[in-house]
């Protein structure tokens, strides 16, 4: 499944360095965790769930991201939140839209 980001300005590029920081920061999160507990390097700890990636597109979209697992209701609120959260700044406004 993918969770797709349509941007609006204004500082789009900065929502985009945000947003791929986002990403970087929950798998070093959970890279680090692991040394705790074992689990997958890529388990999402603010999610519960797995991400693989997320990056940059052009086209429809201007950011997605892709989970290994179909994510629970609870888990993307809690992603939108983690998005609103480091959105703020930036002042950028956003749509998320999650389909397979």
């Amino acid at each position: 499944m993918k969770s797709c980001l349509k941007l609006y300005g204004p500082k789009i590029a900065s929502a985009l360095a945000v947003l791929e920081k986002m990403v970087e920061d929950i798998r070093e999160d959970a890279t680090m965790s692991r040394i705790v507990v074992t689990t997958d390097p890529s388990m999402d700890l603010m999610t519960k769930q797995m991400i693989s990636d997320g990056a940059q597109k052009l086209g429809e979209y201007d950011f997605v991201i892709e989970w290994r697992v179909a994510p629970t209701s609870k888990s993307l609120i809690k992603l939108v939140k983690k998005i609103d959260q480091v959105m703020a700044p930036t002042g950028c406004r956003y749509t998320i839209t999650t389909c397979e």
